[in-house]
């Protein structure tokens, strides 16, 4: 039986959703009236200490999938699905003390406003900025999910029309985000940070107690089919979780995952690098906690509840085990977790036409100057127009809803992580990598994953199980192959000019020379205000 809302839940969900748009287009005016130029809309570059970015951070990596995804796997497949909810955030958040700090520095120095514009400026190169930009328009797939995972909750919830939902989650997107840029995105994640952490919470007291069943957690494990148990760890008919090897693969590919461009852009908007311990500290803490949200799809699949689509389980976990304003009030809060990272995510994309195509690569292809304020103010409007139509090909895109979340969002964005990844951290800290081995192994790790994953998706050929039906498997091999070709090919090839490097490394290639760390790179220069 497919459980029904009550119309009570729905009076309250309403009610609880007015009071998080007027918040959210508080915040997106905030925003606004610090966004003044291109750079503000892009980066806020340098606009937030350690605790608000790091719960924005969180919220960002977190996303629907999280939400929604995970635990409609683990409604699916059982105990199984906690490998992948507990490995991804170790996985994002190594990948994130490898590269935050020179991402910061390294972009604050030369005004970078993306990751395609980091690489681009990293290696002197516009062809691969503008390849890293076009490879990172896979982001739509995973803007599709989170467009996707909202209407589900307004289905659930507030007993709104799948089809009515995306619009609504897509308007409601356009009313802050179009006018302030990544100070709206960061301020609004921030607070949906902090909530998210305290659902987290919540479904781990209810996992942990048995909530509903009698015996705590031996009850709930007992009330799962046999292959769901704790006790089966791998399943060869499931190419997610087919054996060992692609689990492995499954945490390196999310070592990766930390070069998508919404979430490298955070690293901009920090005060300075002397707060960027904090930041991660609070950020990894954070982050690790909420895929406990698996734990839901396990319970509400010991709790018998039958559901037309997996990944509604969580709301009508409290739906069926809540009163109705507490269940009301928890599915708002989990929609806001899932706007947390579509905001990021079409910031991102928009910079992508706005900052890396048409600021840094067309106008210095005509000739004219990318720091002008004529262009600046110019990108600025692409920046808010793109928004827009981002958002609505993403909506127009998931009329139809996806089976799952969380393998929707891989199927674009594994692409990215493989063309990225050896560029990104292998550049990072091998200053002598050469431009030719970034681009090199940008192209064929890219094409190796689409070989490999992305043609059986599209029913051009079968492929080879289980990594035709395994995007993170996928992933996994394309990262391994970009850090090694990147790697290999530097020692073959001719380094970028050791001026640019002087430029690039700055204080990092001085102090490597000295033997010893320059302390002076994270203290405040003369004039910073250190008090906000």
């Amino acid at each position: 039986m497919i459980l029904q809302v009550d119309s009570t839940v729905v009076t309250w969900g309403w009610g609880f959703l007015v009071g998080y748009v007027v918040l959210m287009l508080g915040l997106g005016y905030l925003g606004y009236k610090r966004t003044d130029t291109q750079d503000d809309y892009a980066t806020a570059r340098g606009g937030f200490g350690f605790l608000a970015l790091a719960f924005a951070y969180a919220a960002t990596v977190a996303s629907g999938s999280t939400f929604m995804g995970i635990p409609g796997m683990a409604y699916g497949m059982g105990f199984k699905a906690g490998y992948y909810a507990m490995i991804y955030p170790v996985g994002i958040y190594l990948g994130m003390l490898f590269v935050a700090r020179i991402t910061k520095k390294v972009g604050d120095r030369f005004g970078s406003q993306s990751v395609p514009d980091f690489l681009g400026d990293r290696y002197q190169s516009p062809v691969l900025r503008a390849l890293a930009a076009l490879v990172a328009l896979f982001l739509l797939f995973y803007i599709m999910a989170q467009i996707a995972a909202a209407g589900w909750m307004f289905d659930t919830i507030l007993g709104l029309d799948y089809g009515l939902g995306i619009w609504f989650a897509g308007g409601l997107l356009l009313l802050y985000l179009t006018a302030g840029g990544s100070h709206a995105d960061i301020l609004t994640d921030a607070v949906q940070g902090v909530i998210m952490v305290a659902i987290t919470v919540l479904i781990v007291f209810m996992f942990a107690t048995g909530w509903g069943l009698d015996g705590g957690i031996g009850a709930v494990n007992a009330a799962l089919d046999s292959g769901q148990q704790w006790d089966t760890h791998t399943d060869p008919e499931n190419p997610i979780f087919a054996n060992g090897w692609v689990i492995v693969l499954l945490f390196v590919a999310h070592i990766g995952f930390t070069a998508l461009p919404h979430l490298g852009n955070k690293f901009f908007a920090i005060k300075g690098t002397q707060y960027m311990k904090k930041f991660m500290t609070v950020a990894a803490v954070s982050g690790i906690m909420l895929p406990l949200m698996f734990l839901g799809g396990v319970l509400g699949r010991a709790l018998g509840i039958q559901i037309e689509n997996p990944d509604a389980i969580i709301p009508l976990l409290f739906v069926e085990t809540m009163p109705a304003i507490v269940a009301a009030f928890l599915g708002v809060a989990i929609l806001s977790a899932i706007i947390s990272t579509a905001d990021g995510l079409i910031i991102a994309v928009s910079q992508i036409f706005a900052n890396d195509l048409y600021r840094k690569t067309y106008v210095p292809w005509k000739g004219g100057d990318p720091n002008s304020d004529r262009v600046g103010q110019r990108a600025l409007w692409i920046s808010r127009i793109s928004t827009v139509i981002v958002t609505v090909a993403a909506v127009a895109a998931v009329m139809t809803p996806p089976e799952y979340l969380a393998i929707l969002l891989w199927v674009g964005i594994g692409g990215i992580i493989a063309g990225y990844s050896g560029p990104y951290f292998v550049g990072t800290f091998r200053e002598e990598t050469s431009k030719t081995a970034a681009i090199v192994a940008f192209v064929v790790a890219f094409g190796v994953y689409a070989v490999i994953h992305l043609g059986p998706q599209f029913g051009l050929y079968e492929g080879w199980y289980p990594y035709n039906e395994n995007p993170f498997a996928s992933s996994g091999i394309g990262f391994v192959i970009s850090c090694v070709l990147t790697y290999v090919i530097s020692k073959f090839t001719k380094p970028l000019p050791a001026g640019h490097l002087d430029e690039v490394f700055g204080p990092e290639r001085r102090a490597t020379a000295d033997g010893g760390r320059d302390e002076t790179a994270d203290r405040p220069r003369a004039g910073d205000d250190t008090s906000k």
